[in-house]
């Protein structure tokens, strides 16, 4: 992945940021501002008064000045508590768009990458940096107050110690009131930089180690905090006794004395710089004190040079060590650039087809299938035809490729080699969004998210709540419908609502099927649909499967031969190879064929001996 400078990252960064948080930056550098500027306007307007007090007196200056110094101060004050509400609001549900973006992004992503080990390891590899430090985005978020407010506060200050270099009044002339002099505590100033960078770039050393160490830390916390919680552990933890062996590792994964030694270091760092800043401090108070006692300076002017200067220093140590946070936080802003830049070999195709309306004829021509990162053959050699309204099942051992066959034709992955034609066309010559309504799939491992069941069955948030119900009760769950206490409105589990319902794994099978049927679309793919049904229930799915169909056409995918006899069609896959195809009848003739071989092997357990 192509590597970009620091600058580039830092643009797009708060390009993202802005998208996430509108109207935050702004809001900052509003907030900074004040922050930066209103102690030392008050300074500077202080020191005009005590000048004016130990001068000529006048009270209307005096007036002035203390009526300035109040009104800024209680319009910065008012302006900034306006914009603190503000930015604490965003700031609030920051976290909560951060993932969400992440997660978008997530969807997004082709299947082939979604399953691609690599990318859902740099995905939590940012969630764990994330979560542990803050790093990447959110670094980028939190620090700009950061640099925004060391920035005004040493530019204002600058801007009140530049008269400390000339006086217009006379003083005695000594080497204290020296150009000379002045340039030395400009040094002295301009060393702080150095050392600051020097213990700056220790603490990248050991930030980095910790920046490693902690996330691990977070995860595995974080992993035994759910896990003690899960409701299906819960069994486990009290049958095997397993509450002993979760706190030995909880403890190691912790790793107190690990934070000892990190903690003490970043302790150490600081004492080293508030002492040099107390020996800066010091100096400035010194000279500045000298010069006035030799008449270069007013008092109200030492005030405001001492405390502008003083401001100065803390200011640009705060800067370098911001400007160090960015620079040791660009490699985790990279981490979260190479998973947004995945490139889109599927969707953003030129391919844009139409779909066609009379009919679909799918026919797979010597198609072959590795998966990603494997030498070994999924799919090899498959050429078979889909009839138009045809009802086929295809059955194999586990992993023999008829999921993998599946994947393929819905697009999910593309064919290593050979090609997959809808009505003659290459697929891939369809577009990608109308193809992908071709298809109504249920496949084994669904996933039902924890929102109300009509939500569920039609998979959007407005929905038609009577085309929904008739799903249902074609899926077998009408009944069930009718005993929940708000019908469709009822939550699936109570994740977000106390009067959510459990569901057994066989209504969840069946409510999947409903969102297959809620669909409607003009090709069904069943890819295991019953194994979690028992079998009066499996019995009516298979003995209505001609009405729940229609004239659609049908695949259904089962390692159960029993429940493949309704369909005419069979396909029989052995180790990524299409061995069989026929009927029931003509394959069971077939005595040293695989259907007669699955078949016998699975008869014997309900024959008796």
């Amino acid at each position: 992945m192509k590597k970009h400078s620091i600058w580039r990252n830092l643009s797009r960064g708060y390009g993202i940021i802005h998208r996430l948080t509108p109207g935050y930056i702004s809001l900052t550098v509003v907030s900074s501002f004040i922050k930066a500027v209103q102690p030392l306007m008050v300074l500077f307007l202080s020191a005009q008064i005590i000048n004016e007090l130990a001068g000529a007196r006048d009270l209307g200056r005096i007036s002035l000045y203390a009526g300035l110094a109040v009104g800024l101060a209680f319009a910065g004050s008012a302006i900034q508590a306006a914009v603190t509400r503000r930015i604490t609001t965003l700031n609030s549900t920051l976290w909560a768009r951060f993932y969400f973006f992440l997660g978008s992004r997530y969807m997004e992503l082709n299947y082939d990458q979604v399953e691609d080990a690599m990318n859902n390891e740099r995905l939590a590899d940012i969630e764990a940096k994330t979560n542990g430090n803050g790093l990447g985005l959110l670094r980028l978020h939190y620090s700009l107050p950061e640099l925004l407010q060391s920035i005004f506060e040493l530019t204002a200050s600058v801007f009140l110690f530049a008269g400390m270099f000339t006086s217009a009044s006379a003083y005695t002339h000594t080497f204290v009131t020296s150009p000379l002099a002045t340039g030395l505590l400009i040094l002295l100033i301009l060393l702080n930089l150095p050392f600051t960078y020097a213990l700056k770039k220790r603490e990248k050393r050991i930030k980095k180690q910790v920046f490693d160490e902690n996330p691990k830390a977070n995860t595995y916390v974080h992993f035994f905090n759910e896990y003690m919680q899960a409701k299906n552990a819960a069994k486990d933890i009290r049958l095997y006794n397993q509450a002993r062996a979760i706190e030995e590792h909880y403890n190691q994964s912790v790793g107190a004395e690990f934070w000892y030694r990190i903690f003490n270091l970043f302790g150490r760092n600081n004492a080293l710089a508030a002492a040099m800043n107390a020996v800066l401090g010091g100096c400035v108070y010194l000279f500045i004190g000298l010069r006035a006692l030799y008449g270069m300076y007013p008092l109200g002017s030492v005030v405001q040079y001492i405390g502008a200067v003083t401001g100065a220093v803390g200011a640009l140590a705060k800067l370098v060590s911001v400007l160090g946070n960015y620079l040791t936080n660009n490699p985790y802003l990279e981490l979260v650039f190479e998973y947004l830049d995945l490139p889109d070999h599927t969707r953003k195709s030129e391919a844009s087809r139409p779909i066609p309306q009379d009919g679909l004829a799918f026919e797979f021509r010597n198609v072959s299938f590795k998966y990603p990162g494997s030498d070994h053959y999924a799919i090899r050699n498959l050429s078979m035809s889909l009839t138009i309204g045809e009802r086929l099942a295809v059955v194999g051992l586990n992993g023999s490729g008829k999921t993998t066959m599946i994947k393929l034709l819905c697009r999910l992955y593309e064919p290593t080699e050979g090609v997959i034609t809808l009505n003659g066309v290459n697929i891939r010559e369809y577009d990608y969004s109308a193809y992908m309504g071709v298809f109504s799939v249920v496949f084994q491992d669904f996933k039902l998210y924890a929102f109300s069941l009509g939500h569920n069955v039609a998979a959007s948030e407005p929905y038609d709540a009577a085309r929904a119900e008739d799903a249902l009760t074609l899926a077998g769950l009408g009944d069930k419908v009718k005993r929940l206490p708000n019908g469709l409105h009822t939550y699936l589990h109570k994740d977000y609502s106390d009067d959510g319902v459990e569901v057994s794994g066989g209504e969840a099978q069946k409510a999947a099927l409903a969102r297959a049927l809620y669909k409607n679309a003009p090709f069904v793919i069943l890819d295991e649909p019953t194994a979690a049904l028992d079998p009066i229930a499996e019995f009516e799915i298979y003995s209505r499967f001609n009405t729940l169909i229609g004239g659609k056409t049908a695949i259904f995918v089962s390692h159960r031969l029993s429940s493949c006899r309704f369909c005419h069609d069979i396909a029989v896959f052995h180790e990524g190879r299409l061995v069989q195809r026929g009927s029931h009848a003509e394959l069971i003739a077939d005595r040293s064929g695989q259907y007669a071989e699955l078949w016998n092997a699975q008869a014997q357990y309900y024959v008796g001996a």
